[in-house]
């Protein structure tokens, strides 16, 4: 049975260190997707710690433009809470992201980067050496990025400027979607059935075209009468 309420990137990592050490996460949602002129925008991450080890993670979240001008006034508009989160195995934490341009922006779109990096810690092993405990190996620090999308201005009318085509067939259900807005959008799809509940989310960039097929009904042999393959929400 499928989580019911999985809004999340997952990524799954294994790093051969010293004692064959392994990472695991996952981080969501994965869309921030918000207007950021005015009060600015808003999002609040959880990154869930799969490990049976306690983890630190540096959160960096940073502008994604070749315009090193750009970039420098786009680090202004960030702030992160905490900056370094440590998990116990098994367990998750909350990362709060707030975005705010500065007054007079250009309207349009603008990327970031969000970057939860194992930090490097020391790890100890009950081993004789001069009578100290020796330093046996590390944990290694894994990289990863997540794009994020925020915008200023008004780049078009979701319920316009989205056309968005819901097409049942022998093979299950798709989702044909054409974005006509000047920014990307996140789609939420929610598929319930009585023994299946889960969430999916479609990232479309602006002016992009996306099919995405979902033959659950068909794969897990349920009727279409039990079966909701839906549209939940848009950001």
């Amino acid at each position: 049975m499928l989580k019911s309420y999985i809004r999340k990137f997952i990524l799954g990592v294994s790093l051969i260190v010293a004692s064959a050490t392994s990472f695991s996460m996952s981080i969501g949602p994965i869309y921030f997707n918000q207007r950021i002129d005015g009060a600015g925008g808003f999002e609040e991450y959880t990154i869930d710690n799969e490990t049976y080890n306690t983890t630190r993670y540096k959160i960096q979240v940073k502008p994604v433009t070749s315009d090193a001008k750009l970039q420098k006034e786009m680090e202004k508009w960030v702030e992160v809470y905490p900056k370094v989160l440590t998990i116990p195995p098994k367990s998750s934490g909350k990362v709060k992201v707030l975005i705010k341009s500065a007054p007079n922006t250009k309207p349009g779109e603008y990327k970031f980067s969000i970057s939860p990096t194992p930090l490097t810690i020391p790890t100890l092993e009950n081993k004789k050496s001069d009578s100290k405990l020796a330093a046996v190996g590390i944990k290694a620090p894994l990289h990863f990025s997540m794009g994020l999308s925020a915008y200023v201005g008004n780049l078009g009318d979701i319920h316009k400027d989205l056309k968005i085509e819901k097409i049942k067939s022998k093979d299950g259900i798709k989702f044909e979607v054409d974005n006509k807005l000047k920014r990307e959008v996140a789609l939420e799809i929610l598929v319930t059935s009585k023994k299946t509940r889960y969430r999916d989310v479609l990232k479309v960039k602006a002016g992009g075209k996306i099919t995405k097929a979902y033959p659950e009904a068909t794969k897990l042999e349920i009727t279409e009468a039990s079966t909701k393959i839906e549209l939940k929400n848009l950001y």
